[in-house]
């Protein structure tokens, strides 16, 4: 299941950086409640988007706030929260390249003059609503490093992750920022937010090191922190439509899925794999592929037909030739990467063996796909900025490669060679692991001989796993 509005990682040097976004709950224009439950509050939102503290964060000893020295400067650092509040669900929905700032000042009725005031540029408020992301999920990772090991780590930080997605919709927790728009900045912005994204990335890998995992080198690390926090950006879309309290159940269900894989370790035969490199191929091939990449670069908004016929020495024209518009593109992209999943699932099912092995050679396939020359698929991520009457489409065809893993799961349950694990749950872990292979194959981590290999190990064996 893909969620809503989509998808991060830094890894073993500096320049090691993927950016699945930060899926989060789309509330419209619709002001966000300031949360009342200080475990889900990012620090004072004042402090952290002014970057220095106020009176309102300042209590006395006996727990009332100190008189407010100066008033004026509090209005102002306020404004500038409610500003960041009023931001993020659109930054979500529509992108950077698409957040105008006319629709942040309405969003808290504001004059569209009034906003530069508070944020000179665009770019500043899109840099003020990352740094409020990074220090609620530095929150909610403060409470996950106090277990003993690796699962229960991991276990703490997928519960409290959840239970935050269940306080955004009830209106007591304000949503993340997409972390998308790191891709969209520039300059010394870029290098802020994206320092403080690896120092979360840096933390979540951490979780990892325990002295059940010491035989753990880097680039598996590096890989089990991507597939994690590609399938924590993902619980939005899967959980939507089901009762709030249902949520601890399925972090339960999640976490026995994450922590303990698909498969014991050992069982799985590592070599299968589905060849989907002459598979689905169209007339306009080469425009698709340079296209994907452009876009998953980039991002719908940011895309350029200029950049990707220039690629290929190609005109514009020759573009149109097969494309009547961008949105057309986009869309025949998604239907490629749809298309090839589908493919891959049709010939697992149809090969001999365990169920475990049949599912195992389609996720291998696909994440083979998404690393070699013809890759990757078009990431999940796009879709939050493209125009609404592509999206469902999308998400349907999304939906249907979820629900054909889960039931290639139930079945693997059925003849005994999977664990018996929430097959709806893991199908849509599956998918949002393969999602992020087309993240990786753009950092040296690609470069891996056996990469192919750690990905299904990971997922079969259990992120937590030895």
């Amino acid at each position: 299941m893909v969620p809503r509005t989509m998808q991060q990682g830094s890894g073993q040097q500096a320049d090691f950086f993927v950016n699945p976004e930060f899926i989060t709950k789309n509330h419209g224009r619709q002001r966000i409640a300031a949360p009342h439950n200080p475990g889900f509050c990012c620090m004072n939102q004042t402090s952290r988007v002014t970057g220095s503290g106020s009176a309102l964060s300042q209590q006395a000893q006996d727990g009332t706030a100190k008189p407010d020295a100066n008033p004026a400067g509090h209005r102002f650092d306020q404004r500038r929260a409610d500003l960041v509040a009023g931001a993020i669900p659109i930054l979500n929905s529509k992108g950077f390249k698409g957040m105008r700032l006319t629709a942040v000042a309405e969003a808290i009725g504001l004059r569209a003059t009034g906003v530069t005031y508070y944020f000179p540029r665009k770019e500043d408020l899109a840099v003020a609503c990352l740094e409020t992301g990074f220090d609620i999920f530095h929150r909610m990772l403060d409470q996950a490093e106090v277990g003993n090991n690796a699962a229960e780590r991991l276990t703490r930080l997928i519960s409290v992750f959840i239970e935050r997605d269940a306080a955004v919709r009830r209106m007591e927790a304000q949503p993340l920022a997409s972390f998308a728009a790191i891709r969209a900045l520039e300059g010394e912005q870029r290098q802020s937010v994206a320092e403080g994204y690896k120092r979360v990335f840096r933390r979540v890998q951490n979780l990892l090191k325990s002295s059940e995992l010491t035989h753990l080198d880097a680039p598996e690390r590096n890989l089990r922190t991507i597939i994690l926090l590609e399938q924590l950006f993902w619980t939005s879309g899967w959980l939507d439509g089901y009762d709030l309290d249902l949520f601890p159940r399925f972090a339960a269900r999640m976490s026995d899925i994450v922590v303990g894989g698909l498969a014991p370790l050992g069982t799985l035969d590592g070599t299968a794999t589905i060849d989907l490199d002459a598979a689905v191929e169209t007339p306009n091939e080469s425009f698709l592929v340079a296209a994907t990449r452009e876009i998953n670069a980039r991002g719908y908004r940011g895309a350029s037909v200029d950049r990707i016929a220039a690629g290929l020495n190609r005109t514009k024209g020759a573009f149109y030739h097969y494309n009547k518009a961008k949105d057309d593109l986009v869309a025949a992209c998604f239907r490629r990467s749809f298309d090839l999943a589908c493919e891959a699932q049709r010939r697992a099912l149809a090969s001999h063996g365990p169920e475990r092995d049949r599912l195992a050679a389609a996720v291998a396939g696909l994440v083979r796909f998404q690393l070699g020359p013809r890759g990757p698929m078009l990431c999940a991520a796009v879709m939050s900025s493209m125009p609404s009457e592509h999206q469902a489409e999308i998400i349907a065809q999304s939906n249907t490669i979820s629900r054909q893993f889960g039931a290639m799961v139930a079945d693997g349950v059925a003849d005994g060679s999977v664990r018996r694990v929430d097959p709806a749950i893991a199908g849509a872990l599956l998918h949002a692991a393969i999602n992020a292979a087309a993240e990786v194959r753009e950092l040296s981590l690609a470069a891996e001989p056996d990469l192919v290999a750690r990905f299904v190990g990971a997922l079969f064996g259990g992120l937590a796993s030895a």
